[in-house]
């Protein structure tokens, strides 16, 4: 890693593309690793393995973060 972090808006989440790279310990949409949730490494947003929580899109049940 280079060393030149990303800020997310509100936290990393794993993308589909992760979960489909390294199914063992990343799922799509699931926060990514406590260190990293608000800073996180550039690369990992450049390769598309990370997205910002609020530009996932859900389906299914609501949960009571839908509303905070």
């Amino acid at each position: 890693m280079d060393g030149i972090k990303v800020t997310a808006k509100t936290t990393w989440v794993w993308t589909d593309l992760a979960e489909q790279k390294n199914p063992n310990h990343s799922r799509s949409g699931d926060p990514i690793w406590p260190h990293f949730q608000k800073n996180a490494p550039k690369e990992w947003l450049d390769q598309g393995l990370i997205q910002d929580a609020e530009d996932v899109v859900k389906e299914g049940q609501t949960t009571i973060f839908d509303f905070m």
